[in-house]
């Protein structure tokens, strides 16, 4: 990998002469008069001399200890002020940004304004070019400005011209950028962020602003919080973390001694702990891959609408010209890939939910570029997997509150953790009597509470030999941190009816009152009230959930049985703030979608405490990677929770129609599971 690593290495730094020699230029340019291109080109302007400031700062200073916190802040904040949320009464920010298709089609009609606005997104990147040394992208950019610029100043505006400009940058050099792109997510030997973490002190949050991206107020308090918690518990979660990570591969019956390297992924303002978890990755013998750190961003509304600008080019021959430079990136990158074993990744909660505001002026798929996506996921993802299979892989996840869930920050954290840390055994006890009783059923009843409209039968797959054979996984704190759930993969021909969740948070996304109708296990219709029209709601579920998918298939039911949790949402009124890791935990939740053992089917999976062999694997849906590999994956998992205080009853119900209650008006019934309702009583008297 050291040539390939020198290769790329080469490539990203070609581009630093053109680079200086365009930012000189730049400084000099004077751009006449006050029409609207002269307002863009003085908005890319100033976006690619941020960048060259940026770059300057990073040279005179790589540790910004001579910068003061007010003057990061100021500076971050003047980057991605064009961006950022317009205050009340203001005439700046992202409402006259022309990032925003609002603005540009405004300005400048609707198809020119849509590519002004994918050209101003594409353009706001030159700072994280700066920071990682790509120079070849940051010249390329700079030099698109000046083509760009060129056509103005001889008359040329027309909407072809200008978007086959903007085609050219897109397309070029598409193979070494993909390479590039790849290399720095995957590859240890670029050594950027762990060097960052490794030189940073802590304790002053100037450290922050060295990766070159957004940081808002909020992510300084964690920062601070973190730098203040005690050493000794930081590590004791680090070390807990990295456990669960080796128990995963316990679990899965699965071994790391051939592979080399394991993956550290963290939130902004929790860098301390990512040091430690990459520390006590390497006790293990492995190699940590260390990113930028996990950030919402500027503004979620931005990157909501420019989320598709791609429709402006996404075509057959494009998907095809990916697809090639894609697979020739990855036969570069197997061998790397091959020593990978999966990682482990820490996510926060509690961010005020977005929902977005529809807008007419953005860009959007159409029908037929939905299909080909449809088809090109299909096609990448299993490209990947043939180069990256899961065999011997696993990954661990925790998530703990972000500073902006409000003034019990602390405290939450506190509770959060105190969950976290639950003893993984003894709810593996408590939930094989679930199992023990779920075993006997044909299908699981679930209704909800009167005005919840849930009323479904999910289909078991038949157990051949009862005694040696299991439906349910009995799920702990490995993978998933924290412990709580038994699930499985239903069968879906026989998996029927309606699913109704009043308030909950998927995909960093809030949706009211959705509702999904199934018949044989796939997704007939669906609904939901964020917005006033019923077309608007589709069309709201369909980006954030389906697309590019048509419909989905069940890929699993579970029943959480961590109360505790649950009590803790209650206590602190967080409800809809609660990531999928926990509040799944909370009640039974239905993933729509790839099951869990997506592209594991085929391996053994045996019962933590019964022994007993999974046999609930696959589906129909999934059953077709025999026979139309492509045709058998969807590329998503959405968990959608149905929290006990909706919940009416779970029954197994066995093939003679005898019925074996598994929780009743809010109430765990099976024998055994007793000590699971305190915690929701508790919750009943808040």
């Amino acid at each position: 990998m050291k040539n390939l690593s020198l290769a790329v290495t080469k490539w990203m730094a070609s581009g630093k002469p053109g680079w200086n020699k365009a930012v000189a230029k730049l400084e000099k340019l004077q751009i006449p008069g006050n029409s609207n291109y002269a307002e863009f080109f003085m908005a890319l302007r100033t976006q690619i001399l941020y960048g060259a400031e940026f770059e300057r700062m990073l040279a005179e200073d790589p540790s910004f200890k001579k910068y003061s916190l007010d003057y990061l802040a100021e500076r971050n904040r003047a980057y991605y002020a064009d961006i950022l949320p317009t205050e009340p009464g203001s005439n700046t920010g992202y409402d006259f940004s022309f990032g925003n298709p609002d603005y540009s089609v405004k300005r400048f009609g609707k198809k020119k304004g849509q590519l002004i606005t994918a050209i101003a997104h594409n353009m706001h990147t030159f700072r994280h070019y700066v920071r990682i040394g790509n120079y070849h992208e940051a010249r390329t950019h700079a030099e698109f400005f000046f083509t760009l610029y060129g056509l103005w100043q001889k008359g040329i505006t027309d909407y072809k011209t200008w978007h086959q400009a903007y085609l050219s940058l897109i397309k070029g050099d598409l193979k070494n950028r993909m390479l590039a792109s790849i290399y720095i997510s995957s590859n240890p030997e670029f050594t950027l962020y762990r060097d960052l973490l490794s030189s940073s002190d802590f304790k002053d949050v100037r450290y922050l602003f060295r990766f070159g991206i957004y940081v808002d107020p909020k992510t300084w308090k964690m920062a601070e919080f973190i730098a203040k918690y005690p050493q000794k518990e930081l590590r004791k979660l680090a070390k807990y973390h990295v456990q669960a990570f080796q128990d995963a591969f316990k679990r899965k019956n699965y071994s790391y001694a051939d592979k080399q390297y394991a993956s550290v992924g963290y939130p902004m303002g929790m860098e301390r702990l990512g040091l430690m978890l990459l520390e006590e990755i390497e006790k293990l013998g492995l190699t940590a891959v260390i990113g930028d750190p996990d950030i919402t961003g500027a503004n979620e509304q931005y990157n909501y609408d420019n989320s598709q600008n791609s429709a402006l080019y996404y075509s057959q021959d494009y998907a095809a010209e990916v697809y090639e430079v894609y697979k020739d990136t990855l036969k570069k990158l197997a061998p790397l890939f091959k020593k990978l074993c999966g990682g482990v990744y820490v996510d926060t909660f509690g961010k005020k939910p977005f929902v977005p505001v529809i807008k007419s002026s953005a860009l959007r798929y159409s029908s037929k570029q939905d299909k080909i996506l449809r088809e090109q996921q299909a096609r990448l993802g299993k490209l990947y997997l043939d180069n990256f299979p899961r065999k011997n892989t696993a990954g661990s996840m925790i998530s703990f509150p972000h500073p902006e869930i409000g003034e019990d920050f602390e405290a939450i954290f506190k509770d959060t953790l105190e969950l976290n840390y639950l003893d993984s055994m003894h709810y593996a006890k408590l939930q094989e009597n679930i199992i023990s009783l779920l075993d006997q059923a044909d299908y699981v009843h679930i209704k909800g509470v009167k005005g919840n409209k849930t009323d479904i039968k999910i289909k078991l797959h038949p157990l051949k030999n009862p005694k040696k054979e299991t439906n349910f996984e009995n799920c702990v704190a490995d993978m998933n941190i924290p412990v709580g759930e038994v699930f499985t993969s239903p069968q879906l021909k026989g998996t029927n009816g309606v699913l109704h969740v009043g308030d909950t948070f998927l995909n960093e996304l809030r949706f009211y009152n959705l509702k999904l109708s199934f018949k044989d296990g796939m997704v007939t219709d669906y609904s939901c009230t964020n917005f006033a029209s019923e077309e608007e709601n589709k069309r709201y579920i369909y980006e954030n959930i389906f697309e590019p998918q048509q419909t989905l298939p069940m890929g699993e039911f579970a029943i959480g049985t961590n109360t505790k949790a649950y009590l803790m949402v209650r206590k602190y009124k967080i409800e809809y703030l609660m990531p999928v890791l926990i509040i799944e935990k909370m009640g039974p939740h239905f993933a729509i979608g790839d099951t869990c053992f997506s592209h594991e089917e085929d391996e053994k999976h045996f019962g933590l405490i019964s022994g007993k062999q999974m046999v609930a694997t696959e589906n129909e849906f999934s059953a077709k990677r025999k026979t139309d590999p492509l045709e058998a994956y969807t590329y998503k998992h959405t968990d959608i929770t149905l929290p006990y205080d909706m919940l009416a009853e779970i029954t197994a119900v066995k093939a003679d129609g005898t019925k074996l209650p598994i929780i009743k008006n809010r109430r765990f019934v099976v024998p055994g599971t007793e000590e699971l309702n305190k915690a929701i009583e508790e919750a009943e008297k808040l």
